[in-house]
């Protein structure tokens, strides 16, 4: 084991998060990958690994909204769905009142306004 690293675990994680991701998704275990960072120097457990990849994940997630911005200026010449499809899309009509329909809500005007003839 090597004394005191010039970068600390976390930033090895993080620095290796793409590599580190696509291994998994391959199906390298874990408890390899802890194994390898050993060799290296980085002692680690198998939980403190999965804590610090859960976190550059975070890390990293919050970074991708900014990238995804930049892309969407390049998709900006791309045609949309509807577009390549050659679909045309039906416009919103506007649909009639319904004259049966009652208001919602309850009238608070009173008993002001109700004559003697409507009382049974």
């Amino acid at each position: 084991m090597k004394t005191r690293q010039s970068q600390s675990l976390a930033g090895v994680i993080r620095e290796r998060l793409a590599t580190i991701e696509a291994r998994l998704a391959v199906g390298v275990r874990q408890e390899v990958i802890v194994a390898e960072l050993a060799a290296e120097g980085y002692e680690t457990t198998l939980k403190n690994l999965r804590n610090e990849l859960c976190r550059a994940r975070k890390r990293s997630s919050k970074t991708l909204p900014a990238q995804a911005a930049s892309d969407k200026g390049s998709t900006a010449n791309m045609p949309s769905r509807a577009e390549s499809k050659r679909v045309a899309t039906p416009r919103a009509e506007k649909t009639p009142e319904n004259p049966l329909k009652k208001p919602t809500g309850f009238n608070y005007g009173g008993t002001k306004d109700i004559s003697l003839d409507d009382l049974i």
